[in-house]
């Protein structure tokens, strides 16, 4: 069993760490703020990247945006310090492609190798192994670090070339947006009509008209049951919004129903919603604030 080095062990990475301990790797980690948490689960802890990298036969990382993972990586304390060569980097920060390659490529040139392999899901999906990894990169890569992939959590799909990942993560993140949006819509509507909107949501669930976010966000809807701490917060998600609508015009494509989703969510931004769950936004088309205490007509 590999060794693997972990970086970032917050709402997303610690449950992966959990994930690979019960599978039997061996887990060190970092974080800047410690990690009891790691520890309590059988983990120990470093006192840098740079450490992380001595110590590890795979190094593993998910953080907040490209800044943190060039500085994780390149930085004076970082895993480039200290890395061993043939050592897989797997990558699942959701960050720009371009800024990542820059990475990858200084992590050859040290003869190791970094890989692609942003995570679909939620944090709570994660333990039961219901998150999927879209893994991008060299395919010699991809098979050396397979065993991590598999513990990593549910499924996990090659998407090809490098950044093939990040690519697949914005379609998914896309689709998450406007269904959201949509099921927000449907929900006020029912609201507004006044429905008994237990009895919407149970009747739409099974039908043609349902997805998952419905059945998933359809309760917190309509509980109006949406604050910290969220299991997907507006900030986490708006965040790798504005790099699918970043993408979607560097190829040249319109996105009428995706601007018109990302409208709602960059309002939530506004004010100041970020850490509430994304299915908050049904309070951005009601037009009443998302911690009003009294149930709206």
């Amino acid at each position: 069993m590999y060794r693997v080095g972990m970086i970032g062990l917050g709402r997303m990475g610690m449950p992966i760490a959990r994930n690979l301990l019960e599978r039997g790797f061996e887990v060190i980690g970092y974080r800047r703020q410690g990690s009891p948490e790691l520890v309590a689960a059988g983990g120990s802890t470093a006192a840098s990247s740079a450490e992380v990298a001595a110590q590890a036969d795979v190094l593993l990382s998910i953080l907040p945006d490209a800044h943190t993972v060039e500085e994780v990586v390149c930085g004076e304390t970082g895993t480039l310090t200290t890395l061993r060569a043939g050592t897989v980097h797997i990558e699942m920060s959701t960050v720009d492609v371009g800024r990542k390659s820059f990475v990858r490529d200084a992590v050859r040139d040290k003869g190791g190798d970094l890989l692609d392999c942003p995570i679909s899901g939620s944090p709570g999906m994660i333990a039961p192994r219901l998150a999927t990894t879209f893994a991008s990169g060299e395919p010699a890569s991809v098979e050396t670090v397979r065993p991590v992939l598999d513990a990593i959590s549910g499924p996990w799909v090659y998407t090809g070339a490098f950044g093939t990942g990040a690519h697949l993560k914005y379609v998914a993140m896309m689709l998450v947006a406007v269904h959201t949006a949509a099921a927000a819509e449907a929900m006020v509507l029912a609201r507004r009509s006044g429905l008994d909107l237990e009895l919407v949501q149970r009747t739409l669930d099974n039908s043609i008209a349902a997805s998952a976010i419905w059945k998933q966000r359809g309760p917190v809807m309509r509980e109006r049951a949406w604050a910290p701490p969220a299991p997907g917060p507006v900030g986490t998600l708006h965040s790798v919004l504005e790099q699918v609508e970043e993408h979607a015009a560097c190829v040249g494509m319109p996105t009428p129903v995706f601007t018109s989703a990302k409208a709602v969510f960059d309002k939530a931004v506004r004010d100041e919603w970020g850490e509430l769950d994304i299915a908050c936004v049904h309070d951005q088309i009601l037009g009443v604030s998302a911690l009003a205490r009294e149930e709206p007509s």
